[in-house]
């Protein structure tokens, strides 16, 4: 599972290889206004909070569609500026490695249901 997309506090894993993966609208610029969740089966939706930021935060309407940020234009995810340790979470992260660096960013990561995503 890969991460191919995030809106909100959510984050959309695929078992499918990102340039396979679609959703509404994901060659729409600016994502943040048009793009919506990925199509198909095999997606797994997990929330998570910490202090990140997406690409279409802080500015009216960014410059990217879901499919540049899936092509690596920007991480899906960084942390703030204000925050000591710098976290990037680019588009193909697995669902174990984003857990990881949520949690190295000073967040947390939520599985299903009031089920926290416990590292081991």
């Amino acid at each position: 599972m890969i991460l191919c997309y995030c809106q909100d506090n959510w984050a959309y894993f695929t078992d499918k290889p990102l340039s396979e993966q679609c959703g509404d609208d994901w060659n729409d610029i600016p994502y943040e206004h048009n793009a919506g969740a990925p199509y198909g089966e095999g997606i797994v939706k997990v929330a998570w909070d910490g202090p990140f930021k997406l690409p279409g935060e802080h500015c009216i309407n960014s410059s990217y569609s879901v499919d540049r940020i899936n092509q690596g234009a920007v991480p899906w995810l960084v942390t703030a500026s204000w925050h000591t340790e710098f976290v990037s979470i680019p588009a193909g992260t697995s669902l174990e490695d984003f857990c990881k660096l949520i949690q190295k960013g000073g967040g947390t990561v939520y599985h299903g249901p009031n089920t926290k995503v416990i590292l081991g």
